[in-house]
């Protein structure tokens, strides 16, 4: 899912190449389903696409905070995308304060300190989390000493932290009917382990069929998506989220009469994708049979 800055090939592969043969079905997992760990007082994470299910080098899923709840400032070994769901958010960067507004998003490069909580008092805060690994890990940090509040349209500081404002980013089209954003890749953070943003599906709106040389999850955060893997077709809506594993053929379409909206992150730096012949993606033309 992507709006794919380097070229597809104009006329599409008859079939995947064969070195990208997969390896694991595709997995498809509703909001409840997955592991959830408490990661705080008052902060839950679930996990719907990770080690447990075998993807790699990718974990997705949603952190919950209730009323005023939060998390220390930290580190991990990898980096990490934060998209806010719903309620309100504070997410801190080595001092700098930036306040999130719904499907605002922010991304946290390795190794750079920032801390996260619920700027409400009443009601709870829902946050999709992505992070370029399977096997999560964080480290706890000091505070640093002095904080500064950033503007409101902040996107964030160049080589560091990079803050996407949903009602003001670029968008694009992946494919018929569609518009999609991109929060993340190694064009807009050079070093970037993954790459990942939004993508809105007016009715009808699709994607050619196509395959990845990495893992991807795709949540549907609004509306119903049809996701067809190989012929084997799935209906998703309210967060649930697909694991793609390489090498599979799919593609998503909308097949209602509103709007469809989802958050899509690669395990791999660049948005590429390669198309293949829509036969591929049929029971009949499964290449991998």
């Amino acid at each position: 899912m992507e709006t794919n800055p380097k070229p597809s090939p104009k006329v599409p592969l008859p079939r995947p190449p064969e070195g990208m043969r997969p390896d694991r079905p595709e997995v498809m997992n509703a909001v409840g389903s997955g592991p959830t760990t408490e990661i705080g007082t008052g902060a839950t994470f679930e996990c719907l696409v990770g080690r447990h299910n075998q993807a790699r080098r990718l974990t997705t899923g949603f952190a919950t905070f209730s009323p005023g709840a939060g998390l220390p400032y930290h580190t991990h070994p990898f980096s990490e995308s934060i998209t806010l769901l719903a309620g309100s958010a504070l997410v801190d960067v080595e001092g700098r304060s930036y306040m999130l507004g719904p499907r605002d998003n922010i991304v946290v490069p390795a190794e750079r300190a920032h801390a996260v909580r619920n700027a409400s008092g009443s009601e709870p805060t829902i946050l999709h989390v992505a992070a370029a690994t399977d096997v999560f890990t964080r480290t706890l940090v000091p505070e640093p000493a002095l904080m500064r509040v950033m503007p409101a349209d902040s996107q964030g500081v160049p080589g560091a932290e990079r803050v996407n404002r949903f009602a003001t980013a670029p968008r694009g089209a992946a494919g018929p009917n569609t518009e999609f954003i991109d929060y993340f890749n190694d064009s807009l953070m050079p070093g970037i382990e993954m790459s990942g943003g939004y993508g809105l599906f007016h009715p009808t709106g699709r994607l050619p069929a196509h395959v990845h040389d990495f893992d991807e999850s795709i949540c549907i955060i609004s509306g119903w998506a049809t996701c067809v893997v190989e012929g084997r077709h799935y209906r998703m809506s309210d967060c649930a989220t697909a694991l793609q594993p390489r090498g599979r053929v799919h593609y998503f379409i909308n097949e209602s009469a509103a709007p469809m909206e989802m958050l899509w992150v690669y395990a791999g730096p660049q948005p590429e994708r390669i198309i293949v012949d829509e036969a591929c993606a049929t029971l009949e033309g499964d290449p991998w049979r």
